[in-house]
């Protein structure tokens, strides 16, 4: 009878047990929110893997090709703030792709390797767009933009895109034409 009262005690949780585990779950679930709760946060992320997804598809579709060009213009008239990223071949437009970026800060560089938390970059607006040139082999070949329509060459070290100075959501596209999230580590 003994050894059937101690099984019996073994079986099931204790309410200190209980309490552990609903707090652990209480903190984990404080640190998602916390991640989806700054609007910004999450788009700065979006509009982040937006540009990298898009260079990436412009270096693909540049080979084999003269060129292909990639234009961030941002649209800021209307009730929200877009930035629309157009790829063309020549004079053919291959894709465009509308991204809304909120109350977010979009600046770019060329052969600027800074971290985008110590030096900001210029303002990409939409009567300065920035554009990417691939060649046929995939790498940069020409990069214009933000002061006017001011042509700055092959990039030499990279092209630099912040958003809101913020390491987290940096672009980088190195001479060889890859797009990588983070700072420029050339």
């Amino acid at each position: 009878m003994n050894d059937q009262q101690s099984q019996s005690r073994s079986i099931g949780f204790t309410i200190v047990e209980l309490v552990v585990v609903i707090f652990v779950l209480a903190l984990i679930s404080v640190t998602a929110m916390s991640r989806f709760s700054d609007e910004n946060a999450f788009t700065g992320l979006v509009v982040r893997d937006q540009i990298i997804s898009q260079a990436r598809r412009a270096q693909q579709g540049s080979f084999g090709r003269p060129s292909m060009s990639m234009v961030f213009t941002p649209n800021v008239a209307g009730t929200e703030a877009t930035v629309d990223v157009l790829q063309a071949s020549a004079s053919d437009a291959v894709s465009s792709v509308t991204v809304p970026i909120g109350s977010l800060t979009l600046t770019g560089d060329t052969n600027v390797t800074d971290s985008c938390a110590t030096t900001t970059g210029s303002s990409i607006t939409d009567t300065a767009p920035f554009t990417l040139t691939f060649g046929e082999l995939g790498d940069l070949v020409a990069s214009s933009g933000v002061a006017g329509a001011v042509s700055f060459g092959a990039p030499t070290t990279a092209v630099r895109f912040c958003i809101n100075e913020d390491i987290d959501y940096s672009v980088c596209i190195s001479p060889a034409g890859f797009a990588y999230a983070g700072d420029c580590d050339v």
